[in-house]
C-alpha cells in the first residue's frame, strides 16, 4: 500500500516538533507556524498540478476546458488577428455587406414558400406618399394573404414573407434602413410600420373630425352614418367609448335628421342604451337609404347660401360700376388719324373743307337728336348720285347699243 507523500512529510514535522518541544529552550508557536507555512505551500503547489493534469487530458480528449471564455476569447482573437493580416488599403472602398442585410427575420418554413407570380399579382403596394393610408394597406396584406394557400407556414409567417414585396420607393428605402434582422415577428413588422407612416398629427386630425362630427348641408342621414363610420374605421384607435360616439353623432345631425330619429325610436333617443342606439342608427340608415330626405341647417347652411349669393352679386355690380366709370374712347381725326383732336379742330381742315364740314353734319345731326324721318341717321340724300348706289350699267354706257337685242332678219 503506497502512502501519500505529503502526509508523511506532515507526520515527520509533527514528530520532528514533539521532540523539539521536549527542550526547554524551544518555542512551540514558531514551530507550529513554520508548520502551516510548510502545508501551505505544499497544497499549492499540488493544486497547480492538478489543474495541469486535468488540461492536459482535456487536449487529448477533446473535452470543454474548465474556462471555455477564455478559449472563445482567444479563438475570436486569433480570427481578428488573421483579418487584420490579410487588411489592405483598398479595402476602404469597397462597402462591407452584413451576412443578413434584410431587417426581416423570416423562419425556415417562411423562406420554403413558393411565392408565384400570380400571388405577386394580388399584393397591394404602398409607395410612403402622404396622402396614403397605411392601415388600409395592412388590410389590404390581411385580404390578399388570407386566399393563399398554407403549406407549412402560418399567416403571420406568410405576410412576414410578402411584405417587403409590397412597399416602393420611399417606403422601400426606409425597409432596407432598418437594422439587419431586428423584425422577427409579423406583430413587430406591423408596430413598426404604423410608427412610420400614421403620424401622431393625424390620430389628432381624425379624432378631432369624430369629436366635431356635423352633418353636412344636403347630405341624408345615411350618407352621414357612413362617413361617421368611416372616420371611426380610419383611427381604429381613437379610444373614445361608445357612449360618446352615439352622442357626438346625435349631435352633428340636423333638425329634420333629429325628428327622423325622434320618428323611428317612438320618442327620445335618450332612453335607450348605447348598444341599442347604434341599432336604431343602423335601421334609419338601411330605411333611408333609398329615400331623397335632405335636410338643411337653419342656423347656419342657410345663411351661409345667402352671404355667398350676395357677395356674387356686389361682384357682378362692381363689374357693371366699373365698365360705367371708364373714359369714352377719344375721337380720331380723320384727317391726321390722331387722338389729339377731332376732325373739327384739325389744323389742316383748311385744305380738306369737305372732311371738315361733312363731320360738322354728322356731329349736328347726332345732336340734334331723331326727327320724323327714320333714317335721318343712317340715310344721306348726298349719296344718291354715288356710282356704286346707281341700278344702271355705267360701264356700259358708251356701248348703249350692245344692250339692244338684235333685229330679226
Amino acid at each position: 500500500m503506497s502512502r501519500n507523500p505529503l502526509l508523511e512529510q506532515v507526520r515527520s514535522s509533527f514528530q520532528r516538533s514533539r521532540s523539539l518541544n521536549a527542550g526547554p529552550s524551544l518555542q512551540p508557536n514558531r514551530v507550529i507556524s513554520e508548520i502551516q507555512n510548510r502545508l501551505e505551500r505544499e497544497l499549492a503547489t499540488a493544486k497547480e498540478q492538478a489543474i495541469a493534469t486535468f488540461e492536459g487530458l482535456a487536449i487529448h480528449t477533446d473535452l470543454p476546458s474548465s474556462s471555455p471564455s477564455n478559449s472563445e476569447s482567444s479563438s475570436d482573437q486569433k480570427e481578428e488577428e488573421e483579418m487584420a493580416a490579410n487588411e489592405f488599403m483598398g479595402d476602404l472602398d469597397i462597402p462591407t455587406i452584413p451576412a443578413s442585410p434584410s431587417s426581416i427575420l423570416l423562419p425556415t418554413a417562411a423562406r420554403n414558400y413558393e411565392l408565384k407570380s400570380s400571388h405577386l399579382n394580388m399584393l397591394p403596394s404602398f409607395y410612403g406618399l402622404p396622402n396614403e393610408d397605411p392601415l388600409t394597406h395592412i388590410k389590404d396584406i390581411f385580404n390578399a394573404v388570407s386566399s393563399f394557400p398554407l403549406t407549412g407556414v402560418t399567416e403571420d409567417q406568410l405576410r412576414m414573407r410578402v411584405f417587403p414585396y409590397t412597399l416602393k420607393d420611399k417606403a422601400k428605402y426606409w425597409l432596407n434602413s432598418l437594422k439587419p434582422s431586428s423584425l422577427t415577428t409579423w406583430g413587430a413588422i406591423q408596430k413598426k410600420f404604423l410608427e412610420k407612416y400614421f403620424s401622431t398629427q393625424k390620430t389628432d386630425m381624425l379624432r378631432d373630425k369624430i369629436l366635431l362630427f356635423a352633418q353636412q348641408d344636403d347630405e341624408s342621414f345615411c350618407e352621414a352614418w357612413e362617413r361617421f363610420n368611416g372616420l371611426l374605421n380610419q383611427c381604429p384607435h381613437h379610444g373614445i367609448p361608445l357612449k360618446l360616439q352615439m352622442r357626438m353623432f346625435y349631435k352633428g345631425l340636423t333638425p329634420s335628421s333629429h325628428n327622423i330619429v325622434t320618428n323611428f325610436a317612438g320618442g327620445s333617443y335618450k332612453t335607450k342604451t348605447p348598444e341599442e342606439t347604434y341599432e336604431l342608427f343602423e335601421e334609419i340608415a338601411m330605411e333611408t337609404q333609398h329615400t331623397d330626405t335632405r335636410g338643411k341647417r337653419i342656423a347656419g347652411g342657410s345663411n351661409d347660401s345667402s352671404s355667398v349669393q350676395i357677395s356674387k352679386l356686389e361682384q357682378k355690380l362692381d363689374a357693371l360700376l366699373a365698365l360705367n366709370s371708364r373714359n369714352p374712347s377719344k375721337e380720331v381725326c380723320s384727317i391726321c388719324e390722331t387722338h389729339d383732336h377731332p376732325t373739327i379742330s384739325c389744323p389742316l381742315g383748311a385744305a380738306y373743307p369737305e372732311f371738315v364740314q361733312e363731320q360738322a353734319k354728322l356731329v349736328n345731326s347726332y345732336n340734334r337728336g331723331p326727327i320724323n324721318d327714320p333714317y335721318s341717321q343712317s340715310y344721306n340724300p348726298g349719296w344718291r348720285n354715288h356710282p356704286n348706289f346707281l341700278w344702271r350699267n355705267t360701264q356700259n354706257q358708251a356701248n348703249p347699243s350692245s344692250l339692244q337685242r338684235p333685229q330679226q332678219s
